[in-house]
């Protein structure tokens, strides 16, 4: 007994000097699931982020917003929207998904989770390419009551699209190499 003990404390001992000096990937993790997991997390976050940032954003030039917010409240809320305020919570559901389908299609190498991350990110990019990017120049009510309003894209527009195409770049870098 007291000579399996001693055993057991000199592995130990081994593997713990061994293994604490160099820092190694866990075993059946390849470098190409960890690509696929950092473009799924990166276009989830982005996803995330342009629920929050400015999508699109109305410029006065013979006032500001803070000018007219003393008359018109509502009218002033609509010169920075927020992704929140273009889609609800469309993206936040999205980029959660997005999250959960990276995890699956990077470290299960699942291609269902690898499709559905394309679908995913075709979603998003078609939120941003078909619906805000042509209302990026739109000056809205803003505009009928403002002859200055210019409206242009804000960063949250860019977060969405390229959150769009990490999410399928994701998805297709799982499905070619579907083995990695």
């Amino acid at each position: 007994m007291a000579e399996q003990g001693s055993e057991r404390r000199g592995t130990a001992r081994r593997a713990t000097n061994d293994g604490s000096r160099r820092l190694a990937l866990p075993t059946g993790i390849s470098p190409y699931a960890i690509a696929v997991a950092t473009a799924a997390l990166i276009g989830g976050a982005l996803m995330l982020l342009a629920e929050v940032t400015t999508v699109i954003s109305v410029d006065l030039t013979s006032t500001s917003c803070e000018g007219i917010y003393d008359t018109n409240p509502s009218l002033a809320d609509r010169c920075n929207l927020v992704g929140f305020e273009r889609h609800s919570v469309a993206l936040l559901l999205l980029g959660l998904l997005t999250f959960a389908m990276g995890s699956g299609a990077a470290f299960g190498r699942s291609r269902p989770a690898a499709v559905a991350l394309i679908a995913i990110g075709v979603v998003v990019l078609g939120l941003a390419l078909a619906v805000d990017l042509p209302a990026s120049d739109d000056t809205g009510v803003i505009g009928k009551d403002y002859d200055g309003a210019h409206a242009s894209a804000g960063i949250g527009l860019w977060f969405e699209v390229v959150g769009g195409a990490m999410a399928v770049l994701a998805g297709v870098l799982r499905v070619i190499r579907p083995d990695d």
